[in-house]
């Protein structure tokens, strides 16, 4: 392995740190005799992924460390300067101003480096050779480790992919004693990318409409229970609309109960869909 080889990493990261831009993310200590990462995740968004294969903080870390830097406890001026996220590091021959001694920070051997002379006697003599052997294994460990960065990288996007997902998804309940008609109205629903919650027992409604949001409640029931349900519903939640369906000809008194629309029975495909997409928000 070459000179050059051994130092790419330590020579990339004190230029970053003479590269004016990234003071908002990285700078040295006042001394010049460490750096400070003075927030990790804009550190990472920022600066890692214009130099480095990922943007993981804890894989750079680990470099760092493999590089002989150590963390060091930054002092009480520095914590109320930046606050308790800045991240500190140093080595004897990492400072401001003194490029020339970068040659001096190698890459530490790892334990399979070392055993590798005493395993295979033949082997200590040719540096050549180990070296090679070396830098292979260096090579093989820094792209799994880059690999597992990745990977990690996709599954979190992946999860906020399917929260976003999910998060959009429109909230309904539906409530209908009439196990028929309920399935019937579940089928209307579940084609608009809806998550439904259908019940059929007023004991059960009570406590899913006081601790669960919905974007809107379809009530399939009759009279006498609307009522119930919704002087109960309307005493601590004003804003949720609620679509009652029954068999009931006056509207005026519908709507003293406090349900935004009303779909009278029977009813069709159409008209049940023309009262339910108003309630339906816009994507």
């Amino acid at each position: 392995m070459t000179l050059k080889e051994k130092t790419d990493f330590v020579k990339k990261l004190y230029n970053i740190l003479e590269t004016p831009e990234y003071h908002a993310y990285i700078s040295w200590s006042d001394d010049g005799k460490s750096f400070l990462i003075l927030d990790p995740q804009e550190f990472s968004e920022n600066v890692l992924t214009n130099f480095f294969r990922h943007k993981n903080v804890s894989s750079f870390i680990r470099q760092l460390n493999k590089y002989d830097f150590h963390k060091v406890k930054s002092t009480s001026f520095v914590l109320e300067r930046y606050g308790p996220q800045v991240l500190e590091f140093k080595n004897v021959h990492f400072e401001r101003g003194n490029k020339s001694q970068l040659f001096k920070i190698r890459r530490k051997s790892s334990c399979s480096e070392i055993k590798l002379g005493g395993e295979y006697p033949g082997v200590e003599n040719s540096f050549v050779f180990q070296d090679h052997v070396v830098s292979s294994i260096r090579n093989l460990s820094d792209k799994f480790e880059s690999l597992t960065d990745h990977i990690k990288d996709i599954k979190s996007k992946l999860s906020e992919l399917m929260y976003d997902v999910y998060s959009k998804r429109i909230n309904v309940l539906l409530f209908d004693e009439d196990v028929n008609l309920s399935i019937y109205i579940y089928s209307l629903l579940r084609d608009h990318n809806m998550s439904i919650t259908v019940l059929d027992s007023q004991g059960s409604l009570y406590p899913v409409i006081k601790h669960t949001t919905f974007n809107f409640i379809v009530l399939s029931t009759t009279f006498e229970v609307a009522n119930s349900v919704m002087g109960y519903f309307r005493s601590f939640d004003h804003i949720t609309p609620v679509i009652y369906i029954g068999y009931e000809s006056s509207e005026i008194d519908i709507y003293s109960l406090g349900v935004n629309d009303f779909i009278k029975k029977p009813f069709s495909h159409a008209s049940f869909l023309s009262i339910i997409e108003k309630y339906i928000p816009k994507r």
